[in-house]
């Protein structure tokens, strides 16, 4: 499966254009912005950090989505090319299938968040070294929230044909404002607040805030996360699995294509 896609890939420049194009586009925004904040605020104490905080955020944030859309976008492939079920008929267990996608999800984040970050690091002198451990658990944390709606997403798609396609591009960007990437969960509405931190992106993004600011790994909130993670997985790979077995049921898995 692994093979399979990296022969798609490495033949089409377009796929692989796309990798790098959108988080490198965000991030020059977002740099140039960030590049006018910290010249206002160089003299107020922890305004110091806003720079670095919303690049750091818009890069997370890309992690995130990437990860979801790594598992969404292999999937897709699958039903355009009506493939799903020749796959379904081999020897390839369903779990083989979604490993598969995870580690095309990871090569996904690796070249496209790969590049944003170099061009942040030489262009927009973003120093995240002394916190990098800190960064990278927060960064787990969101690449496997991402999985856990990419199964959905594509657990949808199956059950309600590629109508619903729009859904797997739709959903990661619903929880946006609610996730706190660029501003601490509490300028939400109190309301607002126990919805966004019954998500464990809340947690791994305060996490992130409070290494950049603070300088220190926050294993309270990153075990909120992940504990939330857990739990969001499971969930998801339960209704993944059962729209499978449905779609088995019904002949989905060789109904649907372009």
């Amino acid at each position: 499966m692994i093979a399979r896609h990296v022969f798609l890939i490495r033949r089409s420049w377009p796929r692989l254009l796309s990798f790098a194009y959108y988080p490198v586009m965000q991030l020059l925004v977002w740099g140039f912005v960030t590049q006018y904040l910290g010249a206002q605020s160089a003299n107020h104490g922890v305004l110091q950090a806003v720079p670095g905080i919303l690049l750091t955020g818009v890069l997370l944030w890309d992690v995130l989505v990437r990860g979801e859309l790594g598992l969404f976008l292999s999937f897709l492939e699958e039903m355009y090319s009506r493939n799903l079920g020749n796959l379904f008929v081999s020897p390839l267990r369903l779990h083989e299938f979604v490993l598969s996608q995870m580690v095309m999800s990871v090569v996904r984040v690796i070249i496209g968040s790969g590049v944003a970050l170099v061009v942040a690091l030489v262009f927009f002198d973003l120093k995240v070294a002394e916190q990098a451990f800190a960064l990278s658990l927060c960064l787990g944390c969101l690449l496997v929230f991402g999985w856990a709606i990419g199964l959905l997403a594509n657990g949808l798609v199956l059950r309600f044909g590629l109508g619903a396609e729009e859904i797997g591009w739709a959903v990661v960007f619903l929880i946006g404002p609610l996730s706190g990437a660029y501003y601490p969960i509490s300028v939400l509405p109190e309301w607002l607040q126990y919805i966004a931190y019954a998500m464990p992106t809340a947690w791994a993004f305060e996490a992130m805030r409070a290494a950049l600011i603070e300088g220190r790994i926050s294993w309270d909130l990153l075990g909120y996360a992940m504990a939330l993670n857990i739990f969001y997985f499971a969930a998801c790979a339960f209704a993944f699995w059962r729209f499978i077995e449905a779609g088995r049921e019904r002949g989905l898995l060789l109904q649907m294509g372009e």
